[in-house]
Order: C-alpha cells, then structure tokens, then sequence
C-alpha cells in the first residue's frame, strides 16, 4: 500500500460519504415522498430491485 497524505485519505472518504448520503436521500425521496398514483407506483416497482 503506498504511502498516501492524510489529507488525500480525509477527501477520499468525504466523497464516498456524501455519495451514501445522496444515494440515502434518493431511495427516501422515491420510496416515502410518492404521490398516490397507482400507475406510477407500478412503474417504480420496476426499480426497487436496485434498492
């Protein structure tokens, strides 16, 4: 493992964090912010295997 600065390691890892919370925020928005619409959520449930 090569030797890295601390700093490229604390960039590294903010990155990877703020990608999980945007990806968390995305199955929130689609799976509890849904309007009531039968057609819509059928359509949907096409992708929640991604989840």
């Amino acid at each position: 493992m090569p030797q890295m600065s601390p700093m490229y390691w604390l960039i590294l890892y903010m990155y990877f964090i703020m990608i999980l919370i945007m990806m968390i925020m995305f199955m929130y928005f689609f799976h509890f912010n849904m309007p009531n619409n039968k057609s819509i959520n059928l359509n949907m449930n096409k992708f929640d295997w991604l989840w």
